[in-house]
């Protein structure tokens, strides 16, 4: 007979409970990563628009108009920027909240799988002494009944 573990639909669920939580943890995780090439390529643009009026402004043309669209690009982009680290702010937070729900998760999963290993364990060498009690039993038979011979 082999071995049945009578916990394995608990332990399915878990499996699956784990596996939602994982997807979740991802999920924000993508976010996360989305927000920080966001700021990222906010600041490269921001550098390349000031990079190209600051060398229209070295050929003499438009000066205070030029650095009068720089401040307002730089004063855009500062506010862009700040509301950028904000949802990355509150998208970190979501993400270690939500790392903390799938290990909880993963650990009841350990927990179960742990629990099973240990009775496959036992069942194993259950199995393991009953059929060197068998063998010892026939051993002795066959021996008894040579010794009557």
């Amino acid at each position: 007979m082999a071995f049945r573990y009578s916990l394995q639909s608990l332990l399915r669920l878990r499996e699956s409970l784990e596996r939602q939580e994982e997807n979740r943890l991802f999920a924000v995780a993508a976010e996360v990563a989305r927000l920080r090439a966001q700021i990222a390529q906010l600041r490269e643009e921001n550098a390349n628009v000031k990079r190209r009026e600051l060398d229209a402004l070295e050929t003499g043309s438009g000066v205070a108009a030029t650095l009068q669209f720089i401040a307002i690009c730089e004063e855009a982009a500062a506010g862009l920027c700040r509301k950028l680290h904000l949802g990355l702010e509150s998208a970190e937070r979501r993400r270690l909240a939500q790392l903390a729900v799938y290990q909880a998760a993963r650990q009841k999963r350990e927990i179960l799988e742990g629990l099973r290993d240990r009775q496959a364990t036992v069942y194993r060498m259950g199995a393991a002494h009953r059929e060197q009690q068998s063998l010892d039993d026939s051993f002795l038979l066959r021996y008894r009944q040579a010794s009557e011979e």
